[in-house]
């Protein structure tokens, strides 16, 4: 991990170009300084001015005379690369880069954002931009920003760790920041990441996770640089249980590769990115509101035991509108038991609710029956998760509560938040941010608040129960482009113990009719050819054939093909017993590596659709999860007709797959196995056909 300090905690700053006119940005980042609340030295550099803003002013950099950890640039392009040689000889230690005119310009301007990088890098520099806006540090108290945003001075939560915001999208993240300080959120960090010539998005996370006051860090994402290490800075969070939450930019539909296997056709940029974020635990956000929804959650709340829903409510119909909007987010909102109805019938009237959703009523409402009844589905055993749906637009709404709501929130047992169906009362959210209280204000919201910490919980379960298989000997991948297909694929399925049924490679007619003979029964008949990876649209295959004339007549209709394509042969292939037909494989991916991918499978692969992906290695905990989120997985299940299938069975092929691909990682393009045959519980699977692509390193 980069030590970021001298960046974002420095002890002395100077601006280089600072501006008199707090209008101007050069002026906005004085000012900014000024008004941080920290006595740390300020140093404006501009030799047209001897004192700018009542802080004396130096003709250069180098004229200061005293150490500078952060020096924040605000000079024309084509100026950075002088000043940055400038700051390194006086031994300033990182800089913010505000000036555009570089990368995102296109042309020579690239070359100016490459020469930063090289610069950061021979001298040392820690590097934020160019183009950023700047940077926010709450707890250190410093505002390096231009933006308006950051001067907002609302306090936040009083309790609870902080939110962290990385952006690499302009001053975005400023603007989510405003957002979430009006509801009452608590923020240690804004960081505009900018261009990235040298720092990036990662470098800022990998900082962030080891403060003591972050508790979740928001990313606003346009491209990952460095798709591995963003893996492993996600296991870094898991394992200290800080969520990433995400919002992933640039999701419009994106070219495909082009690709041999069904495996590869079906992949693309946001299949990596929502596999890699499921698999990782990072949390994806569609919009602002959701992004601070889910921190507010992370932050202030401990994680669940388990799914089960207790609420409490002054509105019938809220309640119900909140626990339809649960259910359908795999939550469930539980009947209480008997003897928790019971106890709350003590003070709830007749006409109120108390099976949950529980409805107190105005009456209770008044006799402090809000309270009881939260503290009572707070105690309750089978309920996890605890919310109080109520109207809060009025001044005092909370007032009465606020001690024993402050009581619970200490304990920290499950999760406990509100949930206003009006706008609240700036009272009131003061009260509940003091609390250290989320406050949802919309049903939506608050249902996905209570889903992300029920999901997250079993994220980390999950995670501490997968392990690795034993990793397989299988013979190494060719090392050049490369396409294998079904013959030459099988000493790799047999090293990783995938069963495939009896074959023989076939050169005649003659040989065929000898080949089904010895194996027996009804054969398939497949061409063997690099050339033709999709058998079946050409009259590749042919099923179910049995006597000596019938399979003649086969092997003449599989190689009856165009003069051009060379035959390595026909495979006479045992014909395999009926199943559930799946899709398993391998994709490359260029930012994230190999991924593997479970489907429903056969000829309608890339019709149905209907896959889950994730990235290499994992055990057969998280490939049996991965299975079971299928569209289409409770055709697994069995019913009164059928049997469960063989999950497990699958799982374990899956396992060993991401295995065999991370050992080829440098040469391994895709992999496909369509169809493998699922078969009912205990009895296993069989994989009917292959296909190995390989590339260069």
């Amino acid at each position: 991990m980069t030590d970021l300090d001298p960046l974002l905690a420095p002890s002395a700053v100077a601006v280089i170009g600072a501006s008199p006119d707090p209008k101007k940005i050069r002026g906005r980042l004085v000012t900014a300084l000024k008004a941080s609340g920290r006595s740390r030295p300020i140093y404006p550099v501009n030799p047209a001015h001897k004192s700018i803003q009542g802080l004396r002013t130096y003709g250069a950099i180098g004229e200061i005379g005293r150490p500078v950890d952060l020096a924040l640039i605000a000079i024309p392009a084509s100026k950075i690369a002088s000043a940055l040689e400038e700051c390194a000889d006086a031994g300033v230690k990182s800089v913010v880069i505000y000036s555009s005119g570089f990368a995102e310009s296109g042309g020579a301007s690239v070359e100016r954002q490459a020469r930063i990088r090289e610069i950061a890098r021979a001298r040392g520099l820690l590097v934020c931009g160019p183009n950023s806006v700047g940077f926010l540090n709450q707890t250190s108290g410093i505002n390096a920003s231009f933006s308006p945003s950051a001067n907002i001075g609302v306090k936040g939560y009083g309790v609870g760790r902080r939110t962290a915001i990385i952006s690499q999208s302009g001053g975005l993240g400023f603007a989510l920041y405003n957002r979430g300080v009006r509801r009452g959120m608590h923020f240690s960090h804004v960081i505009s990441s900018g261009n990235e010539a040298n720092l990036s998005a990662l470098d800022y996370t990998e900082y962030l996770l080891e403060a003591d006051e972050v508790g979740a860090i928001i990313i606003l994402l346009e491209q990952v640089r460095g798709g591995g290490r963003f893996l492993d800075v996600a296991a870094r969070a898991a394992a200290l249980r800080k969520p990433l939450i995400v919002a992933k930019f640039g999701q419009s539909k994106a070219a495909r590769r082009s690709a041999l296997s069904h495996t590869g056709s079906m992949t693309g940029a946001e299949f990596a990115y929502d596999a890699v974020f499921r698999h990782a635990g990072v949390v994806r956000a569609e919009d602002q509101d959701e992004l601070l929804d889910v921190a507010a959650a992370f932050t202030l709340c401990p994680l669940p035991k388990g799914r089960n829903i207790g609420i409490v409510t002054i509105s019938g119909g809220v309640g119900v509108w909140l626990a339809d909007a649960c259910e359908r987010r795999g939550l469930s909102v539980p009947e209480l038991s008997n003897a928790c109805q019971e106890e709350l019938r003590g003070f709830i009237p007749n006409y109120g609710g108390v099976s949950n959703p529980v409805d107190i009523t105005a009456q209770a409402l008044e006799l402090g029956g809000n309270i009881r009844a939260i503290e009572r589905l707070y105690a309750e055993p089978g309920i996890d998760s605890v919310v109080a749906v109520a109207f809060t637009a009025e001044h005092g709404a909370v007032t009465a509560d606020k001690k024993s709501l402050a009581h619970l929130q200490q304990r920290g047992e499950k999760p406990l938040v509100y949930c206003s169906y009006a706008v609240p009362h700036a009272e009131v959210l003061d009260n509940l941010s003091k609390i250290g209280l989320p406050c949802y204000t919309s049903v939506q919201g608050c249902a996905r608040g209570l889903q992300v910490l029920a999901d997250y919980a079993d994220h980390l379960k999950l995670r501490n129960a997968d392990v690795l298989p034993r990793p397989a000997k299988t013979p190494p991948l060719p090392k050049l482009e490369a396409v294998l297909i079904e013959h030459a694929a099988t000493p790799y399925l047999m090293a990783l113990n995938i069963p495939i049924p009896e074959s023989r490679l076939v050169k005649t007619a003659a040989d065929a009719v000898a080949a089904a003979a010895e194996i027996g029964g009804q054969v398939a008949l497949k061409v063997q050819s690099p050339q033709v990876t999709h058998k079946s649209e050409v009259g590749g295959v042919v099923l179910e054939v049995i006597g000596e004339s019938n399979v003649r007549q086969a092997f003449d209709q599989v190689t009856r093909l165009p003069s051009d394509i060379v035959l390595d042969g026909v495979l006479v292939q045992q014909m395999a017993p009926k199943g559930i037909e799946m899709i398993a494989g391998v994709a490359w991916d260029e930012t994230f590596g190999p991924l593997i991918m479970v489907g429903f499978g056969g000829n309608e692969a890339e019709i149905l659709n209907d896959t889950a992906w994730a990235p290499a290695p994992f055990g057969e905990a998280r490939a049996e999860v991965l299975i079971r989120s299928l569209r289409a997985a409770a055709r697994l299940y069995g019913n009164a007709q059928t049997q469960p299938a063989d999950i497990a069975a699958l799982a374990s092929l899956l396992a060993r797959l991401s295995l065999f691909a991370v050992d080829n990682r440098d040469h391994i393009q895709e992999l496909d196995l369509n169809p493998v045959v699922l078969y009912e519980k205990g009895a296993g699977l069989i994989a009917l056909d292959a296909l190995i692509v390989t590339r260069k390193n």
